[in-house]
């Protein structure tokens, strides 16, 4: 028996989930865009993304609505991880397991991005004046305290290795081109295919980029034993402005992941045309 979560309420928050990280990604492709080429924006990570809208007029309630959508795509991830839509129920194979554990990592991950966007307005009720500095420094404060012993590098090394198998992961779905349905079943939007493919395509080879970048920051906190190697999201972009040519090549990755947030609002409009999960 399958389960199929195609219509209803599921489908709409799915649909809503996927549209808003498509725009948290465009939003970010494109600060790290225009930084690249001295155009204005930033070097950015989701906190740039929510520095940006802070400068909008009703900016906390746009992040707000960001969250809310962010939310979605969390419980849509929980969904899958309870129910597998698409396989059989009763499956209770290493495979499922391992989608299980996927789809709630991504939910708790994507939750706590979504508590990122709504921090700002949350803090306005509350008088609140911590910023993400702070955040950076507790950030900074846990991967020394895991340097400090043997079983804390042993930690991080795994952390490394589990990035660092993310982004072949990238670059494996880019490579395949798994993410999309046979075109035959679907002759009357070629076009639209094609572009959603292409996108797709282009994303997940630029976000294979950012994750081999951080596992790479990762080895080099505990070959160096020095926390504030690390960097994040916004370090991994930094970085390849280090290499000749770097501006093109941020330029590049930052189209890259405008790519990817287009091809996930294309997907919540047209999620017959993908095998997304």
């Amino acid at each position: 028996m399958y389960l199929k979560p195609d219509k209803g309420y599921v489908a709409k928050v799915r649909s809503a989930g996927f549209f808003t990280k498509g725009l948290v990604y465009v939003l970010i492709g494109t600060l790290t865009f225009l930084a690249a080429f001295n155009q204005g924006g930033d070097i950015s990570s989701t906190d740039g993304a929510v520095k940006y809208l802070l400068t909008l007029p009703l900016g906390k309630f746009l992040g707000a609505v960001v969250a809310l959508g962010l939310v979605a795509y969390s419980l849509w991830r929980f969904y899958q991880a309870l129910f597998l839509p698409g396989t059989y129920i009763d499956d209770k194979s290493m495979k499922s397991g391992f989608k299980r554990f996927r789809f709630f990592y991504s939910g708790v991950f994507y939750g706590f991005i979504a508590y990122s966007f709504l921090k700002p307005l949350l803090r306005s009720f509350s008088n609140t004046t911590k910023g993400n500095s702070g955040e950076n420094l507790e950030q900074k404060a846990a991967l020394w305290e895991l340097l400090s012993t043997d079983w804390g590098k042993l930690v991080i090394w795994i952390v490394a290795a589990v990035v660092a198998g993310q982004a072949l992961w990238q670059f494996k779905i880019a490579r395949d081109g798994k993410f999309m349905k046979k075109m035959d079943k679907y002759p009357d939007l070629k076009h639209e295919y094609t572009f959603i493919r292409r996108s797709g395509k282009f994303g997940y080879i630029a976000r294979g980029v950012v994750f081999g970048i951080i596992s790479f920051f990762l080895v080099k906190v505990i070959l160096q034993h020095n926390a504030s190697i690390y960097k994040g999201t916004e370090g991994a972009l930094q970085y390849l402005l280090s290499f000749s040519y770097g501006s093109l090549l941020l330029g590049a990755t930052a189209l890259g992941l405008i790519g990817y947030g287009i091809f996930h609002i294309m997907v919540a409009r047209h999620a017959n045309l993908t095998t997304l999960q």
